[in-house]
């Protein structure tokens, strides 16, 4: 929950979308919903605060238009509230939603997540994988090795399992297609400044 809205979702690589298998989809809309209607929105110097403002009137207007369009393409099952003064917005989920709607493929840099259900992995990793973004992923399981055999599947920069946003300097961060070009950090990240060059000796002393 909270990799999906720290931040209150205005975070680059935090979860967009997710997607959770069928057999289990009713059990985690449910249980996402109870931390978003009990997740504390205001003012941050108040200690009790966990999420605060989106960070400026345009964004705040782009996110109350996304709302008010919520209902026509899913079920709202936590939040669809935004408020003043500032520009607060409750955390606010959507289930029985699919991919097609921008509420599900755009990258909305406020407080909305999408909850798709999926049958099997080979469709779930598919549909992730057809975004045209990939910066970042996780995968949530209790078998570590298919975790991981499934997140080295996914299209995305950084991929990790039974958690989100897990960085250090040693390790290279960055995206894939639309998600940008190159990395940052690490031994890889410093390659991003150099450049390859090749120097070609004559086998003989000269060469035509």
């Amino acid at each position: 929950f909270a990799s999906a809205f720290v931040n209150s979702g205005q975070v680059c690589m935090s979860i967009k979308r997710i997607y959770v298998q069928s057999n289990i989809y009713e059990e985690m809309c449910g249980e996402l919903a109870r931390l978003a209607d009990s997740a504390k929105v205001g003012d941050g110097q108040d200690p009790e605060t966990q999420f605060g403002p989106v960070q400026n009137r345009r964004q705040f207007e782009a996110v109350k238009e996304l709302l008010e369009e919520a209902p026509r393409h899913g079920r709202v099952i936590a939040g669809g509230r935004a408020w003043g003064p500032g520009y607060f917005v409750q955390p606010t989920l959507l289930c029985d939603i699919t991919e097609g709607n921008r509420l599900v493929d755009e990258e909305i840099f406020g407080p909305i997540r999408s909850i798709l259900k999926f049958e099997s992995v080979d469709e779930a990793v598919q549909r992730a994988n057809a975004s045209p973004y990939g910066l970042g992923a996780s995968v949530w399981s209790q078998n570590i090795e298919r975790a991981v055999a499934i997140a080295s599947r996914l299209e995305a920069g950084s991929a990790w399992v039974n958690q989100h946003f897990a960085m250090a300097p040693h390790i290279p961060f960055g995206g894939v297609k639309q998600s940008g070009v190159g990395v940052e950090f690490s031994r890889e990240g410093l390659n991003e400044y150099t450049y390859a060059q090749s120097v070609v000796l004559a086998k003989n002393a000269f060469a035509a």
